[in-house]
């Protein structure tokens, strides 16, 4: 699909282009590891051809010691290395990962790039993996031969060289098909990624199947499915009426929501609280630290809005999008507005509990009730949507609830308030109003 059909590819998510981002701006800050290499990235996907002869040249050019994305191929399949170094009469292959810790897909990958430099038979001396150092910390400017980490993985290549071989002979087999090879939809459209064409191979599944309903497993549905149940109707023959399930379908088939009430209630605060406050807090956690005393992905907060009565205009909005440096004035901000209220009321995937105690916002003893966590509290009620079948956000509530499809999601909100550009720097402050207002109309719809 990739190869001969990326037209039908879903569009990607703001998160996940932010994540590519990512870990692009930590490849680029990685040359400086290896600083004066030449830069072999192609233009555009007609040029690779191109590249990999000019690196396959540069490999027996003295006066070239360092080359980034240096293209190979090999057997019908092409990489592109983030560094290759010369040592001595060898070379160093080095793949950067923007990760504080190594997984086995980033072994792996380096596994199907000594593949490819193998066949090229290009000398090593060594494979490295490079990643960020969680011990590392920022005073002055980046030092980048201690924020990053260097780990060899030449053993792990090598003796994974069969298993690719025999994978890449695979996949090769399946793009020399003339037509896409007929695999029905199941758990491999979502474990261990989400694949990016489940647009184009659902399209004949109806909005209201069954499928996306989460009280069951995935494989459990899917072996329902192709065992012959395959509408709502078939289902419901084989579920108890009152079961998670059979309600989480008839919310399908009204393009509803169900929530289980008795828990919800249950959860609801007692007594009810004379003084509420709505926060909405942005938390930043850049790859590479920015400021001094900070570690990589270490937590700041670039800007919160509170909404409750004590507050100006029922609103107060603060943020540090233009300095990143007085991201500590917010603590003492949030000590002083928040001791005002009894109550606050939130909505985040995130422990809000935990990042309050951790910036000495709140004290322990006051946690048990005065932060109340709307993502926690519809998890534990068993809230579902028909938006929601991949996970609760907040644009999917809006749009469950009230039927508003603004998009104003946190990963935008993040790319606004880090853009440079005061133009975003105001959306960002707007949506982050637009959030709080949700929150709040979520709270009221369930406990007013």
């Amino acid at each position: 699909m990739y190869k001969k059909h990326p037209y039908l590819r879903d569009k990607l998510s703001i998160e996940q282009r932010a994540k590519f981002q990512r870990g692009t701006d930590v490849g680029l800050l990685a040359h400086e590891y290896f600083p004066g290499g030449i830069d072999m990235s192609p233009s555009t996907p007609s040029q690779f051809p191109k590249k990999a002869q000019e690196t396959l040249k540069n490999l027996n050019n003295p006066a070239v010691n360092v080359m980034y994305e240096a293209v190979f191929q090999h057997n019908d399949t092409l990489i592109m290395l983030d560094m290759l170094v010369r040592d001595g009469d060898k070379w160093l292959a080095v793949e950067v990962k923007s990760s504080l810790r190594l997984s086995d897909t980033y072994y792996n990958d380096a596994a199907l790039q000594y593949y490819v430099l193998h066949g090229c038979e290009v000398p090593l001396s060594d494979f490295k993996l490079m990643y960020l150092n969680a011990d590392y910390v920022k005073n002055g400017p980046i030092d980048v031969k201690q924020l990053f980490k260097l780990e060899s993985v030449m053993d792990y290549v090598v003796e994974k060289e069969d298993f690719v071989s025999k994978n890449v002979e695979r996949l090769k087999a399946v793009v020399a098909l003339e037509h896409s090879p007929l695999v029905n939809i199941g758990t491999q459209c979502h474990d261990p990624y989400p694949c990016d064409f489940q647009g184009h191979c659902w399209k004949h599944v109806p909005k209201n199947s069954y499928l996306f309903t989460t009280a069951i497993d995935d494989e459990t549905l899917f072996q329902h499915y192709f065992n012959g149940t395959n509408t709502n109707a078939k289902m419901l023959q084989q579920l108890d009426p009152d079961s998670e399930e059979a309600h989480q379908i008839e919310a399908l088939e009204t393009n509803s929501y169900y929530v289980d009430y008795k828990t919800l209630y249950s959860l609801k605060p007692q007594p009810e609280p004379k003084s509420v406050a709505y926060l909405n807090l942005l938390l930043h956690r850049p790859a590479v630290p920015e400021l001094d005393g900070t570690k990589p992905y270490e937590e700041m907060i670039l800007a919160f809005a509170l909404q409750g009565d004590h507050e100006p205009d029922n609103q107060f909005v603060w943020d540090c999008f233009e300095d990143h440096g007085r991201w500590r004035e917010s603590i003492g901000l949030l000590i002083d507005k928040l001791s005002r209220y009894e109550f606050i009321v939130c909505f985040t995937p995130q422990n809000l509990t935990t990042t309050l105690l951790r910036h000495e916002i709140i004290q322990n003893r006051e946690v048990g009730y005065k932060v109340f966590n709307l993502f926690n509290i519809l998890q534990q009620a068993h809230f579902y949507h028909p938006a929601i079948k991949r996970g609760l956000t907040l644009q999917k509530l809006s749009e469950a609830l009230f039927k508003e499809a603004k998009l104003f999601e946190h990963s935008r909100i993040i790319l606004e308030a880090t853009s440079n550009d005061l133009i975003s720097y105001q959306q960002a402050r707007e949506d982050l109003i637009t959030e709080n207002e949700i929150i709040k109309k979520t709270y009221q719809h369930f406990f007013k």
